[in-house]
């Protein structure tokens, strides 16, 4: 019988970290077909020490390390009129997301980023960008609006801009349920697009 030596047993570190599955995302970026809005979907391509969508927020929310400068201009959360209430705190919506998405679904987020006209106020941009995701997002989904803009800390940046996050599952009366995979495709890019070319027209008329 052979004998086992210490030179045949693989020594564990219990003290190592695991490898994080982290996001993967898909970008459709903004073109000459459509200067002001760009796509991404994002999703894990394993099931395993998921890193979750609170780091992404994170630095979505505070992309600067000064405390008074580092932080977006604005954020609003908008939520389906049946969303249970405690969902309307935005640490509670991001860690119940995350708690609560089984390891087999991958899809995640859906993630419209809509350039701001510079010749207007940009809150009138913000709340143009807050009809759209309300009328073509919020009714189903979770759906998260950021906005940066850079001249007011004294940067000249990308220009301003809204990020439009959209959590991949409908929320219910009883909280998040299944994920929409069209949400998070090619479908979900194409209906976000000509959602936002209409409603840009749209509000040109209303106003």
């Amino acid at each position: 019988m052979a004998q086992i030596t210490s030179k045949n047993i693989a020594l564990v570190d219990d003290g190592a970290e695991l490898p994080q599955t982290k996001l993967s995302v898909f970008v459709h970026d903004r073109c000459e077909d459509h200067r002001d809005c760009a796509f991404s979907r994002h999703w894990y391509k394993g099931e395993e020490n998921r890193v979750g969508v609170r780091p992404w927020f994170d630095k979505k929310l505070f992309p600067g390390e000064d405390r008074r400068f580092g932080c977006a201009a604005k954020y609003d959360l908008l939520l389906p009129p049946m969303a249970p209430g405690d969902l309307g705190r935005f640490g509670t919506l991001v860690d119940r997301f995350d708690d609560t998405l089984p390891p087999y679904e991958q899809h995640v987020m859906a993630h419209v980023k809509i350039m701001l006209d510079h010749e207007e106020a940009w809150h009138v941009g913000f709340e143009r960008v807050r009809s759209y995701a309300r009328r073509h997002f919020a009714h189903r989904f979770a759906t998260v609006l950021i906005a940066h803009i850079p001249g007011l800390v004294g940067l000249k940046g990308q220009g301003n801009h809204v990020h439009c996050a959209v959590l991949s599952r409908e929320v219910t009366i009883n909280g998040f349920g299944g994920a929409c995979t069209d949400l998070c495709s090619d479908r979900g890019y194409e209906a976000a697009l000509a959602a936002w070319r209409k409603h840009k027209k749209d509000w040109k008329v209303s106003a």
